[in-house]
């Protein structure tokens, strides 16, 4: 499918185009990156039923991080990125994260419906956009859940752990790093200087300090403001993978929008080199030390 049409928003609803896969050219690393927001897919069927159109419907994706990123065999690194929007179904949260207030009938029984993130909107099969901003003008039924789920979310997750288990094979631990970004308006709680970047490590949970010192330390060599969990401190994926008593330390990098984008045209400016830049280095460091 061409990846260059005008209305990426517009696109058809089939399984072979869920995730992007990268492997290393050399099996010598030990680094996977997790990319479960940038996905600019959204499938007819559900645009149509959307309330938002256009940039409007896109204002929940992470958007350009997987340009920044760069996730390429040559960078050394295992990469994973969905391709599918977040807004119609997202790996960053529980499959049971499900919301009755979306999903017609009875949910399952081991459904986190109470969930704060479901409770706000915003759960695998999100309901809002922002607070402000309702996706759907008719409620979903559990069989449409559960084929997003069978398309998406499951395959994801499969593949995530597979990566993880190559990398592992090198007997070091593994670092994964899940990268997302945020709204500017997401920081507008923090006093003083809003920082460019956050790190969220679940306050010590899913890595060592270690790693967060190690990225820390490029980020900021690299003229950045980093922050740590606050307001995020890593969400799914991180508080499920990161395990670092098991060798894997997982680690969330959340990007301030407003460094390399205009959030209300989705159009980028000159910070987006300059965070290529950074990321490419901080991607050469990881793969060449070990903690």
């Amino acid at each position: 499918m061409d990846e260059t049409v005008p209305t990426p928003w517009h696109l058809l609803h089939t399984p072979d185009i869920a995730m992007d896969v990268v492997r290393p050219h050399t099996p010598r690393t030990a680094v996977v990156y997790s990319l479960p927001h940038s996905g600019r897919y959204y499938p007819d069927s559900f645009v149509a039923e959307a309330r938002q159109k256009g940039s409007a419907l896109r204002s929940s994706e992470d958007a350009f991080v997987d340009d920044m990123v760069g996730c390429t065999p040559d960078l050394g690194v295992y990469g994973l990125s969905c391709r599918y929007a977040r807004a119609f179904c997202d790996v960053n949260r529980s499959p049971l994260e499900l919301d009755a207030r979306l999903i017609r009938g009875e949910l399952p029984k081991a459904a986190l419906a109470l969930s704060a993130r479901v409770k706000a909107g915003f759960g695998v099969i999100a309901r809002r956009l922002s607070a402000d901003q309702e996706i759907y003008r008719a409620s979903l039924d559990m069989a449409e859940v559960n084929r997003r789920l069978d398309m998406i979310h499951r395959p994801y997750h499969e593949m995530l752990q597979g990566l993880l288990t190559e990398a592992g094979q090198l007997g070091r631990p593994v670092v994964l790093v899940d990268w997302h970004s945020m709204p500017s308006s997401a920081l507008s709680a923090i006093a003083g200087p809003k920082p460019d970047i956050v790190l969220g490590n679940r306050h010590g949970d899913a890595c060592g300090d270690w790693l967060v010192r190690k990225v820390r330390g490029v980020l900021e060599a690299g003229g950045l403001r980093v922050g740590l969990n606050k307001p995020f401190a890593g969400g799914y994926i991180v508080e499920s993978y990161g395990q670092p008593q098991a060798g894997i330390e997982a680690l969330q990098i959340e990007i301030n929008r407003t460094i390399y984008m205009n959030e209300a045209t989705l159009e980028p400016h000159g910070g987006l080199e300059r965070l290529r830049a950074v990321f490419r280095h901080l991607t050469r460091t990881l793969v060449a030390q070990n903690p």
